[in-house]
């Protein structure tokens, strides 16, 4: 894994093809896709969407070689939420929508709107296809446990995702992603 920047994002062709990997609450796919269509009603987000409305080609799970921890208060959460320590030691479940790279760029714009996720990270390749996907541009310090509601969210799209896994096998997962000063 490491940072890219956004120039060298913007040799891709915007209809060109590349895979977003998700390691939050985008990795639940009702959720994801408010980024791409947009909603006011702001249930689960307040987003403008994308100008190209277009599904994901096609979506997978995707092990990201890197932990996620919670931090940064968030006033629609009221908690912390979802970052990926790309420098950091771990794995953590994932998944990779194949999108457009317009699409990237008009996430990546909705999701940076207060500069949180401001890390443009390359993450491999996927049957030759690029994967990207961002983060903070290094570990937070404001680390804060996520809420009920948050975790619920991502808890329905891992177990959308990863079918050989249960709920106590998610909770697990989730005692042990750190957001406290120090490992949980």
């Amino acid at each position: 894994m490491k940072r890219v920047s956004i120039q060298e994002i913007e040799k891709y062709d915007e209809n060109s093809y590349i895979w977003y990997a998700c390691y939050g609450s985008n990795i639940n796919e009702d959720r994801f896709m408010i980024y791409i269509n947009g909603d006011k009603s702001g249930k689960l987000a307040e987003a403008k969407g994308c100008s190209k409305k277009d599904k994901p080609l096609e979506s997978k799970p995707y092990i990201l070689n890197a932990p996620i921890y919670f931090a940064s208060h968030s006033k629609k959460w009221n908690c912390g939420v979802a970052f990926l320590d790309y420098e950091g030691v771990g794995n953590s479940y994932g998944k990779i929508y194949k999108i457009r790279m317009s699409q990237f760029k008009g996430i990546y714009e909705q999701e940076n709107a207060k500069n949180s996720y401001n890390a443009i990270i390359y993450v491999d390749k996927c049957e030759g296809v690029p994967i990207f996907t961002f983060t903070a541009p290094e570990r937070r310090k404001d680390l804060e446990p996520p809420s009920k509601e948050y975790c619920d969210v991502m808890k329905k799209g891992i177990l959308d995702t990863y079918k050989n896994l249960d709920e106590k096998d998610i909770d697990i997962y989730f005692q042990n992603i750190d957001h406290k000063n120090g490992v949980n």
